[in-house]
């Protein structure tokens, strides 16, 4: 198996490459603690979402009140509390895994990476939420702050758990090494999230096509009933929607760790400092 170096300077063509090694070496062996971590919380906070779903589109009688409006509306943001946690979980582990990976651990199992969970999931779960409503407030203010801080703070997790820093250091941080770096680090970002847009719609094709064809059916006859029962059949799903969110976690995580090491590596050149003194 290829050991990867990633205290080092790479550009968008070899950051791709190195996580696409990385991940196809280490897939299996990042989903199984990942599932373990964030199951509870994901499964808990799909199902939520789905019963949420099936209730509210369920009958046109219950998308008319009020009160049942109101409590959909409490139903699906404790859904997606719950999904936030098991996220920010699996990046947590997603980026522990790296750490150690980085630092030489070899056959890391859960046990090596539940004391960076226990460390830093209370912590990132709270600084997620500051960091979403930071990002929003520059989408609403106009949607340029929003676009570049989106970018700045993607490497917010891997300064937190690589570098073992608090809130205000991880922010500065941040800022410090997408200096200079900025477009480079967007253009990285938008092949990522084509990739991972490719990812989705490939997966989604058979939901989406199964409930078109009900909805299209349900047009044709001109039944409103069968055209919410075929919206209300999305809920199930959302299990494997979210599942396949997570696979999408760990592109995600694993392209960010290697655009945060090497921009670590063009700040400060730790990587050969530290194989100098190697030497």
């Amino acid at each position: 198996m290829q050991q990867i170096n990633f205290q080092k300077e790479r550009d968008l063509g070899q950051t791709l490459e190195a996580a696409s090694i990385f991940i196809k070496q280490h897939f299996f062996n990042i989903l199984k603690p990942t599932l373990i971590v964030v199951i509870i919380p994901l499964v808990l906070g799909a199902l939520l979402m789905a019963s949420g779903m099936k209730e509210m589109f369920g009958s046109q009688q219950y998308i008319n009140s009020t009160d049942a409006f109101f409590n959909y509306m409490i139903n699906m943001l404790s859904s997606y509390g719950l999904i936030m946690i098991a996220y920010v979980l699996g990046y947590v582990v997603i980026i522990g895994y790296i750490k150690l990976y980085a630092s030489g651990v070899e056959n890391i199992t859960l046990n090596d990476l539940l004391p960076i969970v226990k460390s830093k999931a209370i912590f990132l779960t709270i600084s997620s939420i500051a960091l979403v409503v930071v990002m929003y407030i520059g989408l609403i203010l106009c949607v340029l702050p929003g676009i570049y801080l989106s970018v700045v703070l993607v490497h917010f997790y891997a300064v937190a758990i690589i570098e073992d820093a608090g809130f205000g250091e991880s922010w500065k941080r941040c800022f410090y090494l997408i200096k200079d770096n900025w477009w480079s680090t967007f253009g990285l970002y938008i092949v990522t999230y084509l990739i991972s847009f490719g990812i989705m719609i490939l997966a989604y094709i058979p939901m989406y096509a199964i409930m078109g064809m009900q909805m299209f059916k349900a047009s044709s006859e001109n039944d409103p009933t069968a055209m919410f029962e075929s919206m209300s059949n999305m809920a199930y799903f959302l299990p494997i929607y979210y599942l396949i969110g997570l696979v999408i976690t760990i592109l995600w995580a694993v392209i960010s760790t290697f655009r945060y090491y090497s921009l670590v590596e063009n700040k400060d050149g730790s990587g050969e400092k530290e194989l100098i003194n190697q030497l």
